[in-house]
Protein backbone atom coordinates (compact mmCIF):
# COMPACT_ATOMS: atom_id res chain seq x y z
CA UNK A 1 0.00 0.00 0.00
CA UNK A 2 1.03 3.56 -0.62
CA UNK A 3 1.30 5.94 2.29
CA UNK A 4 0.69 9.66 2.59
CA UNK A 5 2.96 11.71 4.84
CA UNK A 6 1.92 15.15 5.97
CA UNK A 7 1.76 17.61 8.83
CA UNK A 8 -1.22 18.80 10.82
CA UNK A 9 -1.97 22.48 11.34
CA UNK A 10 -0.04 22.14 14.63
CA UNK A 11 3.00 21.04 12.57
CA UNK A 12 2.82 17.43 13.85
CA UNK A 13 4.02 14.77 11.40
CA UNK A 14 1.57 11.99 10.44
CA UNK A 15 1.49 9.05 8.05
CA UNK A 16 -1.72 7.45 6.77
CA UNK A 17 -2.71 4.98 4.07
CA UNK A 18 -2.99 6.92 0.83
CA UNK A 19 -6.23 5.26 -0.29
CA UNK A 20 -9.54 6.30 1.25
CA UNK A 21 -11.33 3.21 2.63
CA UNK A 22 -14.53 4.20 0.84
CA UNK A 23 -13.66 3.51 -2.82
CA UNK A 24 -9.88 3.86 -2.90
CA UNK A 25 -9.54 7.50 -3.85
CA UNK A 26 -5.91 8.64 -3.46
CA UNK A 27 -5.78 11.05 -0.53
CA UNK A 28 -2.65 12.57 -2.07
CA UNK A 29 -4.76 14.07 -4.86
CA UNK A 30 -6.37 16.91 -2.96
CA UNK A 31 -7.12 15.84 0.61
CA UNK A 32 -7.49 18.71 3.08
CA UNK A 33 -5.92 18.67 6.53
CA UNK A 34 -7.97 20.65 9.02
CA UNK A 35 -6.46 20.61 12.50
CA UNK A 36 -5.63 16.94 13.04
CA UNK A 37 -8.30 15.67 10.62
CA UNK A 38 -7.75 14.62 7.00
CA UNK A 39 -10.68 14.91 4.57
CA UNK A 40 -10.98 12.77 1.43
CA UNK A 41 -11.13 14.92 -1.73
CA UNK A 42 -13.90 12.88 -3.44
CA UNK A 43 -16.73 12.25 -0.98
CA UNK A 44 -15.61 14.23 2.07
CA UNK A 45 -15.03 11.31 4.44
CA UNK A 46 -12.90 12.56 7.33
CA UNK A 47 -10.53 10.76 9.68
CA UNK A 48 -8.32 11.61 12.67
CA UNK A 49 -4.67 11.66 11.58
CA UNK A 50 -3.57 10.38 15.01
CA UNK A 51 -5.79 7.29 15.25
CA UNK A 52 -7.40 6.82 11.82
CA UNK A 53 -10.79 7.02 13.52
CA UNK A 54 -13.70 7.72 11.17
CA UNK A 55 -15.40 11.07 11.85
CA UNK A 56 -17.71 11.60 8.83
CA UNK A 57 -18.53 9.09 6.07
CA UNK A 58 -19.31 10.22 2.53
CA UNK A 59 -20.89 13.60 3.21
CA UNK A 60 -20.58 15.07 -0.29
CA UNK A 61 -21.86 15.66 -2.87
CA UNK A 62 -25.32 15.99 -1.32
CA UNK A 63 -27.56 12.93 -1.82
CA UNK A 64 -25.05 11.05 -4.03
CA UNK A 65 -22.23 10.90 -1.44
CA UNK A 66 -24.36 9.46 1.36
CA UNK A 67 -25.90 6.94 -1.07
CA UNK A 68 -22.47 5.64 -2.11
CA UNK A 69 -21.58 5.43 1.59
CA UNK A 70 -24.42 2.95 2.16
CA UNK A 71 -22.90 0.46 -0.27
CA UNK A 72 -19.47 0.23 1.36
CA UNK A 73 -18.78 -0.81 4.96
CA UNK A 74 -17.52 2.02 7.15
CA UNK A 75 -13.82 1.62 7.94
CA UNK A 76 -11.10 3.56 9.71
CA UNK A 77 -8.10 4.92 7.83
CA UNK A 78 -4.80 3.03 8.07
CA UNK A 79 -2.27 4.77 10.32
CA UNK A 80 1.48 4.23 10.37
CA UNK A 81 3.99 5.29 13.01
CA UNK A 82 6.46 7.83 11.65
CA UNK A 83 9.17 10.16 12.84
CA UNK A 84 11.73 12.63 11.58
CA UNK A 85 15.29 11.56 12.13
CA UNK A 86 18.33 13.74 12.33
CA UNK A 87 19.28 16.70 14.47
CA UNK A 88 16.17 18.65 15.55
CA UNK A 89 14.02 16.71 13.11
CA UNK A 90 15.70 18.13 10.02
CA UNK A 91 16.60 14.80 8.45
CA UNK A 92 14.79 11.96 6.76
CA UNK A 93 11.30 10.71 7.58
CA UNK A 94 11.06 7.13 8.82
CA UNK A 95 7.81 5.13 8.57
CA UNK A 96 7.20 1.88 10.45
CA UNK A 97 5.60 -0.57 8.00
CA UNK A 98 4.67 -4.21 8.69
CA UNK A 99 6.41 -6.04 5.85
CA UNK A 100 4.61 -9.29 6.74
CA UNK A 101 1.09 -7.82 6.59
CA UNK A 102 0.21 -9.38 3.22
CA UNK A 103 1.50 -12.79 4.28
CA UNK A 104 -0.49 -12.66 7.54
CA UNK A 105 -3.63 -11.50 5.72
CA UNK A 106 -3.45 -14.30 3.14
CA UNK A 107 -2.41 -17.08 5.56
CA UNK A 108 -5.91 -18.43 6.25
CA UNK A 109 -6.97 -18.08 2.62
CA UNK A 110 -4.08 -20.09 1.21
CA UNK A 111 -4.33 -22.67 3.97
CA UNK A 112 -7.74 -23.80 2.69
CA UNK A 113 -7.08 -23.35 -1.03
CA UNK A 114 -3.82 -25.29 -1.18
CA UNK A 115 -5.38 -28.47 0.23
CA UNK A 116 -5.79 -30.06 -3.22
CA UNK A 117 -2.98 -32.63 -2.89
CA UNK A 118 -2.73 -33.09 0.82
CA UNK A 119 -3.67 -31.80 4.22
CA UNK A 120 -3.81 -28.07 4.82
CA UNK A 121 -0.78 -28.30 7.11
CA UNK A 122 1.46 -29.47 4.24
CA UNK A 123 1.45 -33.18 5.03
CA UNK A 124 -0.18 -35.88 2.90
CA UNK A 125 -3.10 -38.25 3.55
Amino acid sequence: NDVLIGKTEANKLFCVGNLCPHIGTPMSEGADVIGDVIVCPLHGSSFKTTTGELIDWCVSPPIIGPLTGLVVEKKNLLIFDCRESGFLGGGEIEVLVDTNAKKAYEADYWKGILDAQGKDDGSYY
